[in-house]
């Protein structure tokens, strides 16, 4: 297992394993006081608050994680989230949390996130074996998953408790923990760092190449469209529990995690079914969102477990491809573009999320989005056959057609 096999990935994951619980109880907390403080519209604004700065910023934090030491890069990434979280937590806990605060200080930890996820993505084929990349990647998701599952739960029961202000403080402890169990690992130091300047790939050199690379264009493709099309889902769900449902903090985050629980069953066959199809998980997950906001809570819940399965193995499948395909010395620059490409079309469709519930209802919404998660499939999910490029090579055509 690779868990037993590599004691650096062990350390990263052990660290990210509550770190990303903390981060499931923080967004289950912000989505809750956004949507009781003021309605949709700030719900939205909170969550774009999260995604736009790791959008604008991941090129750049690509581009730091293939010229500076990776380890120095998490620690870091992970201490100044800290501080931002217990920032947050006093302004809540004080009172002085306004709309404006908590939206500026979600903006400098998303630049942090920016940073930290090329890096994070980049090292962990540094000290995997490449066989063992999917299982590894299955933990990671794995991961996100109990932070999904655990945190929204653990969250939900805090706000009722305590409020939110506990929950942030809470978080912020977990990035401490994250930081710790970084700094005992070992990282190789990127190629990038030590080369001379003739000898350094550039990422204008690394960008050709991926747009030369017809998986990594259509998987990009994909994926933009693709997160354009579900971002009003956080919305639909929070709409679906206290509209809908009408629920309690408790119900949304029971709700809230379901997705997460089918995340976590796929995560944990990602070994496996990494090598499969995208298009058909993909369908499947299209078809379960499209009935889910027409369902009773209990069948609604079902629905979301599926969706969370499916887009598990369709990630799977994706993120393996990128690492087996793109060299290791420009992962970090590739990753954070990628990163940025596959979720810049996310805040258009995260903005129109209010004016889509407020035309099509609940039910209406989930309907629409399951169709577009259809049509963007069928468009975009068709297989190219790939394999990886040398360094040296990293301007020449790469990919066969299958």
């Amino acid at each position: 297992m690779v868990l037993n096999d590599s004691r650096n990935f062990r350390l990263l994951w052990s660290g990210q394993f509550v770190s990303v619980i903390g981060d499931g109880m923080q967004r289950i907390a912000l989505l809750w006081w956004a949507k009781q403080r003021g309605g949709n519209g700030l719900l939205a604004v909170v969550a774009l608050c999260s995604i736009v700065p790791v959008v604008a910023g991941s090129p750049v934090g690509g581009w730091l994680a293939d010229r500076y030491d990776r380890r120095v890069l998490l620690v870091s990434a992970d201490l100044l989230r800290m501080c931002t979280t217990a920032l947050l937590a006093v302004a809540l806990l004080t009172g002085h949390g306004t709309p404006w605060l908590v939206c500026a200080v979600l903006v400098l930890s998303a630049f942090c996130t920016a940073v930290f996820d090329p890096a994070y993505a980049a090292a962990v084929p540094t000290v995997v074996e490449a066989a063992q990349l999917p299982a590894a990647n299955g933990l990671n998701m794995a991961n996100g998953a109990v932070g999904g599952l655990v945190g929204p739960m653990v969250g939900g029961v805090l706000i009722g408790l305590t409020g939110v202000g506990q929950v942030m403080v809470i978080n912020a402890a977990t990035f401490m923990w994250s930081a710790v169990f970084v700094a005992l690992t070992r990282l190789p130091r990127p190629a990038g760092a030590s080369a001379t300047d003739s000898e350094r790939i550039s990422s204008r050199e690394a960008l050709s190449t991926v747009a030369q690379n017809r998986e990594i264009r259509r998987l990009v493709g994909l994926a933009a469209v693709l997160n354009m099309v579900v971002a009003p889902a956080p919305l639909m769900i929070a709409a679906l529990a206290v509209d809908r449902f009408r629920t309690g903090s408790v119900g949304f985050g029971v709700l809230e995690v379901m997705v997460s629980v089918g995340l976590l069953i796929g995560s944990l066959a990602a070994g496996k079914l990494a090598r499969g199809s995208i298009g058909t998980p993909m369908l499947v997950a299209a078809a379960a969102l499209a009935v889910t906001g027409s369902l009773p809570l209990v069948a609604a819940a079902v629905g979301l477990v599926v969706v969370g399965v499916s887009v598990a193995t369709t990630n799977a499948v994706v993120i393996t491809r990128f690492q087996t395909t793109v060299p290791a010395e420009v992962q970090g620059r590739v990753f954070g573009v990628v990163g940025a490409l596959g979720e810049g079309l996310r805040p258009a469709g995260l903005a129109l999320g209010p004016a889509l519930l407020a035309v099509a209802g609940v039910s209406g919404s989930f309907i629409v989005v399951g169709v577009g998660m259809a049509l963007a499939t069928l468009a975009w999910a068709r297989p190219v056959a790939t394999k990886a490029v040398p360094a040296d090579r990293l301007t020449e055509p790469v990919l066969e057609t299958a």
